[in-house]
C-alpha cells in the first residue's frame, strides 16, 4: 500500500474533478429540491411554507458537517501526497470518530428540543403542525448527513467518481420515489423519512469505494483533541459559506421587501437564487484547488504548485465567461422558471439579471483564492474574503444603492464580489508585499 501510494506522483487532473464536482453539485441541489417539489404537489402552499422555515436548521447542519468533513478529507489528500500510510488512516479514523460525536450531539439536541426549536422558526398555527410533522423525521437526519458530507469530499478527492455519480443519481430517484409513497400515506412526516433513507443508500454506496485495497483506510479508535481543532479550523471558511448566505439573504430581502414591497422580493429572490447557484457552480474549482493544493504541499513540490495555480487561474476566468453567457441566455426565460407569473415582476427580474452577470468571473476568481489562502495558513484571509465577498459587501453596496432604485440592488450585489477580490488584491500586492497565488510560507522544494 505505501508503494502504491509514493508511486502517485504525477499531478492532479483538472477536468476529472472539476467535472465530478460541478456535475455533483447539480444533482445535490436537484437532491434537496425533490422534497420541495414533491410537497408542492401532494400538499397544500402552508405546507410548502412549512418545509422551507424547517431549513435553517438543515443550514445550521450544513455548517457543522463542512467543518469537519472538508479539512478532514484535505489533509487525507496530503498525507497521500507525501506517502504516509499511517496519518492517512489516523486523519480517516478521527474524522469518521468526529462525525459520530457531532451527528449524535446535534441529533439530540433536535429530538429534546423539537417543540421549541419548530415554534421559534414556526410561530404560527397555520405551519406549526406541518413544520413539526417535517420536522419529526428530520431531526435524525445529521445521523446520516454528516457521513455522508465527509464521504462526499473524501470519495471524491480520492478520484471515485464512479461511486460518486451512483450515489447521486441513486439518492435521486429513490428519494423522489419513496417521498410520494410515503408522504401519500404518512404526510409530511413521510417526506422526511424519505429523505433520510435515500441518503442512508447513497452513503452506504459511496463507503464501497472503501472496500478496495488502494483505497481502503484502516478504522482504528484514535483521537487527537489539538488536532481535530485544527481540522476544525481548516474546515471553517468552507462551512461558513452556509452561514454567509443567510446573513444576506435575510438583510437584502428585508431591506427590499421594506421598500420594494412583496413584487420587488419576488425580483430580487430569482437574483440571489441566480447569485447562490453561480457560488454553487463554481465548487468544481474549489475542489480541484483543494486537492491540488494539498497534493503539491504533501510531496513538496513547488513545480507542481505552479503548475496548479496556473490551471486554477486560467479555469476561473474560462467558467466565469461561461457562466456570465449562460445568464444573459438565460435571463429572459429564468423568472419563468421561478415561476414568476406577473409580467412587470418579470421583466424587472431579467433586467436585473443581466446586470448581475458580469459578476461570475469575479465570484469564480474569489472563491479559487480563497480556497488557495483556507490551505495555504492564510485561514483569516480566507474567512475575510468570503464573509466580504457574499455577505458584507453585497449588503452594504445594496442598502446604499437600492436606495436609488430598486435595480441598484442588482448593481449592489454584482459590486460584491469585484470589490472583494479587489480589496484584497490591493492588501496582498501593497501592504504584504507577495503576489495573489503566493505561497512562499509553505517552503516547497
Amino acid at each position: 500500500m505505501k508503494e502504491e501510494i509514493q508511486q502517485e506522483k504525477k499531478d492532479v487532473r483538472f477536468f476529472p474533478i472539476f467535472i465530478a464536482a460541478t456535475l455533483g453539485v447539480v444533482l445535490e441541489i436537484i437532491a434537496i429540491l425533490v422534497d420541495e417539489i414533491v410537497v408542492g404537489n401532494l400538499f397544500t402552499d402552508d405546507s410548502f411554507a412549512s418545509v422551507n422555515l424547517i431549513e435553517p436548521y438543515t443550514y445550521f447542519e450544513t455548517f457543522l458537517a463542512y467543518l469537519i468533513s472538508v479539512g478532514g478529507a484535505a489533509l487525507i489528500v496530503r498525507a497521500r501526497g507525501a506517502g504516509d500510510y499511517e496519518k492517512m488512516n489516523n486523519l480517516f479514523s478521527q474524522t469518521m470518530i468526529l462525525c459520530a460525536v457531532f451527528g449524535i450531539g446535534l441529533t439530540a439536541i433536535y429530538v429534546v428540543f423539537t417543540p421549541q426549536l419548530v415554534q421559534f422558526v414556526a410561530d404560527d398555527p397555520d405551519v406549526y403542525q406541518d413544520a413539526f410533522d417535517y420536522f419529526t423525521y428530520m431531526r435524525f437526519y445529521p445521523l446520516v448527513d454528516i457521513f455522508d458530507t465527509f464521504f462526499f469530499t473524501y470519495v471524491l478527492y480520492r478520484g471515485g467518481y464512479v461511486h460518486f455519480y451512483i450515489a447521486i443519481v441513486t439518492r435521486i430517484g429513490l428519494n423522489a420515489f419513496l417521498s410520494w409513497q410515503l408522504g401519500s400515506v404518512m404526510g409530511l412526516a413521510g417526506i422526511g423519512l424519505a429523505s433520510i433513507i435515500s441518503l442512508l443508500v447513497a452513503v452506504l454506496i459511496k463507503m464501497t469505494f472503501l472496500f478496495s485495497k488502494k483505497h481502503g483506510l484502516e478504522f482504528k479508535l484514535y483521537f487527537n483533541l489539538r488536532e481535530a481543532l485544527s481540522i476544525a479550523w481548516l474546515g471553517f471558511p468552507e462551512s461558513a459559506l452556509s452561514m454567509f448566505i443567510v446573513i444576506m439573504e435575510l438583510i437584502v430581502n428585508r431591506f427590499t421587501l421594506r421598500s420594494y414591497g412583496a413584487a420587488g422580493v419576488a425580483a430580487v429572490a430569482v437574483l440571489i437564487n441566480i447569485f447562490e447557484f453561480v457560488f454553487y457552480l463554481s465548487e468544481g474549482l474549489s475542489e480541484y484547488v483543494i486537492v491540488s493544493v494539498n497534493d503539491s504541499i504533501g510531496k513538496l513540490s513547488s513545480k507542481s504548485m505552479d503548475r496548479a495555480i496556473k490551471t486554477t487561474k486560467r479555469s476561473a476566468f474560462i467558467e466565469g465567461a461561461v457562466l456570465i453567457a449562460l445568464v444573459v441566455l438565460g435571463a429572459n426565460v429564468l423568472p419563468e422558471a421561478f415561476d414568476i407569473d406577473n409580467p412587470e415582476t418579470a421583466s424587472l427580474a431579467t433586467s436585473m439579471l443581466y446586470i448581475l452577470a458580469p459578476t461570475a468571473i469575479f465570484i469564480c476568481l474569489t472563491r479559487v483564492t480563497a480556497i488557495f489562502y483556507q490551505y495555504t495558513k492564510r485561514i483569516p484571509r480566507t474567512i475575510l474574503l468570503f464573509g466580504m465577498a457574499i455577505a458584507a459587501l453585497p449588503s452594504v453596496f445594496t442598502l446604499v444603492l437600492g436606495q436609488i432604485s430598486i435595480k441598484g440592488i442588482a448593481v449592489g450585489m454584482s459590486l460584491g464580489p469585484f470589490a472583494a477580490i479587489a480589496l484584497m488584491y490591493l492588501y496582498v500586492r501593497f501592504v504584504k508585499k507577495e503576489k495573489l497565488f503566493d505561497y512562499s510560507n509553505m517552503h516547497l522544494n
